[in-house]
């Protein structure tokens, strides 16, 4: 894997500090930006880091073993907004036997990122926590564990698809454009007084249609429980034609299944 797998922003950073002088152009972003940029470009060559002195005002990083040349030293500008890097000494002499397999830098959010584009590659199956670590002992020749590995899956998720207060927030949205471009459908969204998310229901023109004019006069319900991070139950109602096939009527989202639901 090389430096042109990477976001831009990285490498053009990463280049700033390999040629850097001591100018007012060369900055970095704010203080926890730089310490994971730092956290991806070790993570990269993997080798780790520690922090000699990390506050708002100077942010001074060493290579973990003692008595090894890297480091990075910045400083901040600009009423502290912006680190501009002093000094970065981008040379690292830890032998392999000294590099730690599960590697500090390697935090959750960071092993997202670096995953995140991989979940294209997987030719539409799900990506699992064991697919996660296989990806950075591959990559990086870093071993994670399960744990944290499940962790990064649900970075991943979000980074891809968004998060789901992201998907809640558009669910008003996705049943106004779907009634206006699917003429006969009926969504519904319920929130509770202080406007949290409650139900959703939707049904298709075409299935109500062809339930009133050939399907069997009843109705079936099943359930699935989500096991995410805000649960609750996705409802599908069913009904059978002639030949005794399942026919999709309606879909809906409750919290559990209880009478309010069930309206």
């Amino acid at each position: 894997m090389n430096d042109g797998q990477y976001n831009e922003q990285y490498n053009e950073f990463y280049n700033k500090m390999n040629n850097h002088q001591n100018t007012e152009q060369n900055l970095g972003p704010i203080h926890e930006d730089l310490k994971r940029l730092v956290g991806h470009f070790t993570t990269w060559q993997n080798f780790e880091w520690k922090a000699k002195r990390s506050n708002k005002t100077t942010l001074h990083l060493v290579c973990w073993m003692d008595n090894y040349t890297w480091k990075l030293r910045a400083i901040g500008r600009d009423e502290w907004m912006y680190f501009q890097v002093t000094s970065f000494v981008n040379e690292h002499t830890c032998s392999l036997e000294e590099i730690h397999c599960r590697h500090r830098q390697a935090s959750v959010v960071i092993i997202g990122e670096v995953v995140a584009p991989r979940l294209q590659q997987h030719d539409g199956r799900l990506m699992h926590p064991k697919d996660i670590i296989v990806d950075m002992k591959s990559m990086h020749d870093i071993q994670i564990l399960y744990s944290k590995a499940h962790q990064a899956l649900h970075c991943v998720l979000s980074l891809t698809y968004g998060t789901h207060e992201e998907s809640l927030q558009l669910l008003s949205s996705f049943g106004y454009v779907f009634e206006q471009q699917n003429p006969g459908i009926i969504t519904d969204l319920q929130c509770d007084e202080d406007g949290k998310f409650l139900y959703f229901f939707m049904s298709l023109d075409a299935s109500l249609r062809e339930f009133q004019r050939c399907m069997r006069p009843v109705i079936a319900v099943d359930s699935t429980h989500l096991k995410g991070r805000f649960g609750g139950t996705i409802f599908v109602v069913t009904a059978q034609d002639g030949n005794e096939h399942v026919y999709p009527i309606a879909f809906g989202y409750g919290d559990s299944e209880k009478n309010l639901s069930w309206k």
